[in-house]
């Protein structure tokens, strides 16, 4: 030990000092020499173990030098008052100044380790609730009340209890919906563990929850995923496989509609199945289009530009008694595959025209940016924005959330595929971006458009090899 052999030399000499006088003042000054020798080590830290160890050895020391002293002496009895116990006051102000620095360190260690739990308590992202043995609420942290909407002192008094509290010290899981403050509700998943006080009595429970809504959304749209590449597999062999056949009846048809009277019942038949077949071959297209899984070839293009070029296109895809009106309010560059991307806008105005019936109306296209509210990440570069409006009938909230699954469609059997929402979403996502729709009834219809601006070096296109030396 270091510090006791440091310091045992003068501790031996005050513990003599103390043992040799009978004066009180002597005594005094000792005890006091001693509490600031003790002091000298406290730079180390405060270790009550070594200084009783000090007073120890020190005790060991005089008692060996002062065993062979003859009766009488001043030494002889020094030693009587060592054996005696005068010698307790000089360890107890050896020790004092350890004491109160271990008790200080200790106080100081606490201080930091409620304010780390505090810290955690106040700044973590997860949802913590605590309950009282009465499975009453008892706290909240700050995560609560800003994914519930509740203030503290709302959920304390009632907003956020539990319907069903913990009972019992045993751990455990549960997950549920709780209420928020603007009626909607989060799928919590809690995580439930029991405070026990040293006697093992229950003092509360602490139940530490995270919000596993969007894990859902994300399993959902993983399994939607799954189901529109098992569909467009299906579709695409089928396709390939009709269209086999269609080739052979459309070309039989063409042929007996050569030979046939014109103007005879059999003409008109053979017209019919023709156009059916024509009808069939723009199905088996889609189906071809929906399943191929070609990914795009992007170039650099500006929203005016491309919406531009695509405006003959579309209105000559809607009925006269309708209007088309394109508005680029912010230009933006982007990579798009304008095939592709020409397809998805000619879908969605299809649809709008469908919408908005023989009666008339208009469709608006307008061009700008914005940030879309689906996007998991935001781009690098921000967004730019086309939204296709209509003054149709709108679709009904229920449907919504079903209109780009392949397949389905609200129209009458014979006027729709249910493909071409699902295209136009397999298109945009392909490309890094986004569709969201608004809707209201007897209203209309918006298709919003999203896709990642062009960063610089896309537009600057690809570097010109270096010249070969010579």
């Amino acid at each position: 030990m270091d510090r006791v052999d440091a310091l045992l030399p003068r501790y031996v000499e005050l513990l003599r000092r103390t043992a040799l006088t009978d004066g009180e003042l002597e005594r005094e000054t000792a005890l006091g020499d001693a509490t600031e020798l003790a002091k000298t080590s406290l730079a180390d830290g405060p270790a009550l173990d070594q200084m009783h160890e000090l007073h120890r050895r020190a005790q060991v020391a005089l008692a060996q030098d002062w065993r062979d002293a003859p009766a009488g002496s001043a030494e002889h009895a020094g030693l009587e008052r060592l054996v005696r116990g005068d010698a307790l006051p000089m360890l107890l102000a050896l020790m004092l100044p350890h004491e109160l620095a271990e008790r200080t360190h200790h106080e100081q260690r606490w201080r930091r380790e409620h304010e780390t739990l505090v810290a955690m308590f106040e700044q973590t992202d997860e949802l913590i609730v605590v309950l009282d043995v009465d499975g009453q609420c008892d706290d909240v942290n700050p995560a609560f009340c800003r994914a519930t909407g509740w203030t503290r002192r709302q959920a304390v008094e009632g907003a956020g209890a539990w319907p069903d509290p913990p009972r019992g010290t045993k751990p455990g899981r549960r997950s549920g919906p709780v209420a928020c403050s603007d009626g909607s509700s989060l799928t919590v998943e809690w995580s439930i563990s029991p405070i026990l006080g040293r006697k093992g009595e229950l003092l509360n429970h602490v139940c530490i929850g995270r919000d596993i809504g969007r894990q859902q959304r994300l399993e959902d749209s993983l399994r939607e995923n799954d189901k529109l590449r098992a569909v467009a597999t299906l579709a695409g062999g089928i396709a390939h496989d009709f269209n086999n056949l269609l080739g052979s009846i459309n070309g039989l048809a063409e042929l007996c509609e050569l030979e046939a009277v014109p103007g005879s019942r059999q003409a008109r038949n053979l017209g019919r199945i023709r156009l059916a077949g024509d009808k069939a071959a723009a199905l088996v297209r889609q189906m071809l289009d929906f399943s191929r899984q070609k990914p795009p070839a992007p170039q650099c293009t500006g929203l005016r530009e491309w919406l531009e070029h695509a405006e003959g296109l579309l209105r000559a895809a809607i009925p006269h008694q309708q209007t088309l009106a394109v508005e680029v309010e912010q230009d933006s560059i982007v990579r798009i595959d304008l095939v592709q991307m020409e397809q998805v806008l000619l879908n969605i105005v299809r649809n709008a025209a469908q919408a908005m019936g023989p009666q008339g109306g208009r469709i608006r296209i307008r061009a700008d940016r914005a940030q879309p509210a689906t996007a998991e990440t935001a781009a690098a570069t921000g967004w730019a924005r086309v939204r296709i409006s209509d003054t149709g009938s709108g679709i009904p909230a229920e449907l919504l959330g079903k209109i780009f699954e392949p397949f389905f469609t609200t129209k009458p059997v014979g006027e729709g595929t249910g493909l071409g929402l699902a295209a136009a979403h397999g298109i945009v996502s392909a490309h890094g971006g986004a569709i969201e729709v608004d809707s209201e009834a007897g209203v209309g219809s918006t298709f919003s458009i999203f896709l990642p601006l062009a960063d610089a070096a896309a537009m600057a296109g690809p570097s010109p090899a270096a010249a070969p030396p010579g």
